[in-house]
């Protein structure tokens, strides 16, 4: 649940799963609703995750609540940076994204 998760997007270089979660969140292979119906993992799996970490309610969603809206500075930074134009959108696409997965 570190804010500094995706400073690096990998996902532009490497074909990896949603959050690189390709083994899930949990030992016990937990899964919310709402992934079990889209697939994605959802703000609910890393709502469970926090509280099966120890942490309250509150930090938690402290936590997560940046990465539910959108982040104007990081559209501002992916579009000052080097990258391609087309890595660019790339990128802006795969935040939007996983954004929506969280949130749908």
């Amino acid at each position: 649940m570190s804010p500094a998760y995706d400073l690096i997007n990998t996902r532009l270089h490497v074909d990896d799963t949603d959050f690189a979660l390709d083994k899930g969140l949990f030992k016990d292979k937990f899964r919310s609703k709402r992934q079990e119906l889209s697939g994605h993992a959802h703000q609910h799996d890393f709502v469970e995750l926090g509280k099966r970490m120890g942490m309250n309610k509150v930090r938690i969603n402290l936590l997560l609540t940046p990465f539910l809206s959108k982040q104007p500075l990081a559209e501002t930074l992916i579009s000052h940076s080097f990258l391609t134009d087309a890595n660019k959108r790339a990128y802006l696409q795969m935040i939007s994204t996983k954004r929506n997965f969280l949130i749908k």
